[in-house]
């Protein structure tokens, strides 16, 4: 089925875009308040 397997690969993209997202936030604050 089209639609579980896509709704899969959303749940395998997500948690990715989460973790990178926080690395760049936490980048950003070191570099504005290091």
């Amino acid at each position: 089925d089209r639609g579980f397997l896509g709704l899969g690969l959303l749940f395998t993209v997500i948690p990715e875009t989460i973790v990178i997202f926080g690395l760049v936030i936490s980048f950003i604050l070191m570099f504005a308040y290091g």
